[in-house]
C-alpha cells in the first residue's frame, strides 16, 4: 500500500491540531498546587500535562453533556414534582411564593442609606 502525498498532508494536520492549546489560569491555594506538584511528579508529568489529563478524564463530552440535557421525565418525576408542590402549598396556605417587592425595595432604601453614610 503506497502512501499519497495527500496523506501525509492530512495526518500533519491533524497533528496539527491536536498540538494546538489554549492558556486557561485559576487560582489555587498553596496545598492544592502542592498536591497537584506532587501527584504530577508521581505520573512523571508536567503540571500542565497532568491537569490535562485530570480534566480530559472529568469534564464530559459535548455529546454527553447534550443528551443530559434532554433526559425524558419519568412518571415517578413528575408525580414527586407534584406532591412536593402539594406539601409546599399546604405549608404555605395556598400560597406557593411571598411577594418580594417590598422586601426589595426595603433593602433597597436600607442600602442607600449606608452609602450616604459612607
Amino acid at each position: 500500500m503506497a502512501l499519497r502525498k495527500e496523506d501525509m498532508d492530512n495526518n500533519d494536520d491533524r497533528a496539527v491540531q491536536k498540538s494546538k492549546r489554549t492558556r486557561i489560569t485559576f487560582d489555587v491555594n498553596p496545598e492544592l498546587r502542592r498536591r497537584i506538584k506532587m501527584a504530577a511528579l508521581q505520573e512523571d508529568l508536567s503540571i500542565s500535562d497532568y491537569l490535562g489529563r485530570v480534566l480530559e478524564q472529568a469534564v464530559p463530552g459535548e455529546v454527553s453533556m447534550t443528551q443530559q440535557e434532554y433526559r425524558p421525565m419519568t412518571r415517578e418525576t413528575l408525580e414527586h414534582i407534584l406532591q412536593v408542590h402539594k406539601e409546599i402549598k399546604e405549608h404555605t396556605g395556598g400560597y406557593l411564593f411571598e411577594d418580594s417587592t417590598e422586601l426589595i425595595r426595603q433593602m433597597r432604601e436600607e442600602r442607600s442609606q449606608e452609602l450616604e453614610q459612607l
